[in-house]
C-alpha cells in the first residue's frame, strides 16, 4: 500500500456518431419532392440534415441550418425537368455534434 492518488476530475467526451439513416426514398409529389427515411435509434439523437445536389454529379449541400427531428422532408424548391440527388445524415446532441455517415443517395427528376 502507498499514498492515495490525488483526485482528478474528468469530463467525458462523446466521440461516437449516430448510425447513418437508412431506407431513404425520394418521391415526386406534385411540384415537390418528398423524402422519407427510417428513424435512427440513438438516445442522444439531435436530428437529421437533408442534403441536395442539382445534377447527377453535383456536390450535395444542406437544405437547412438546424437539424430537423422528423423522418420526412418536403422539398418545394424543385424545378420541373431538373435532376436532384438527395442524402440525409444524423447528428447527436454532443457539443460539437457528432455526424453520421451519409444515407444512400436517391436521384429524382420532377416532371
Amino acid at each position: 500500500e502507498g499514498e492515495p492518488s490525488r483526485p482528478v476530475c474528468l469530463t467525458p467526451v462523446d466521440r461516437y456518431a449516430p448510425a447513418a439513416p437508412a431506407g431513404l426514398q425520394a418521391v415526386q409529389d406534385g411540384a415537390a419532392v418528398t423524402l422519407v427515411w427510417n428513424a435512427v435509434e440513438a438516445s442522444d439523437l439531435g436530428g437529421y440534415v437533408v442534403l441536395r445536389g442539382v445534377g447527377a454529379t453535383a456536390r450535395l449541400q444542406p437544405l437547412m441550418r438546424v437539424p430537423i427531428r422528423e423522418t420526412t422532408y418536403r422539398d418545394t424548391t424543385v424545378t420541373t425537368g431538373a435532376t436532384y440527388v438527395y442524402a440525409v445524415y444524423a447528428v447527436d446532441n454532443a457539443a460539437p455534434p457528432n455526424v453520421s455517415q451519409l444515407s444512400l443517395r436517391q436521384t429524382v427528376t420532377p416532371r
